[in-house]
């Protein structure tokens, strides 16, 4: 189980997500960024298996386009990932980033409805983690 935790957990820092700061609701930024904020997983399945209740995720994204993934599993274990992100409103997508230079990895997820989707293919099994505001 800690590899799909661990595979969870690159794949949300790869959504570039960051530690949110308090802000000014009424500030440009924030009405300029209304993705902004914390996103509790909601939905959670490893080839097909609903596994939500092992696992408590979230994704804080920041103004600044900084994020952090978080996980803690229903046996105590827990991490956290920083990296950073883009939104791309036209097209309803979100890019996240994690690691340094040569070693930096990206990838997108769809944005449906205010949740980030992700669909990855992990070891070969498919994973699909659904994430929805606060």
């Amino acid at each position: 189980m800690w590899k799909i935790l661990l595979s969870v957990g690159v794949l949300l820092s790869l959504c570039s997500l960051a530690g949110c700061e308090a802000e000014d609701l009424g500030s440009l930024e924030a009405l300029s960024r209304p993705y902004a904020g914390v996103y509790h997983c909601e939905r959670l399945l490893l080839a097909g298996v609903d596994v939500t209740e092992d696992y408590r995720l979230s994704l804080e994204l920041a103004y600044g386009g900084e994020m952090t993934v978080s996980y803690k599993t229903k046996y105590g274990q827990q991490d956290e990932w920083s990296g950073r992100y883009e939104v791309d409103e036209t097209r309803e997508e979100i890019t996240m980033s994690v690691g340094e230079g040569s070693r930096t990895m990206s990838r997108t997820y769809r944005m449906e409805d205010g949740a980030i989707v992700v669909e990855e293919n992990f070891l070969g099994r498919s994973l699909y983690a659904e994430f929805r505001p606060e």
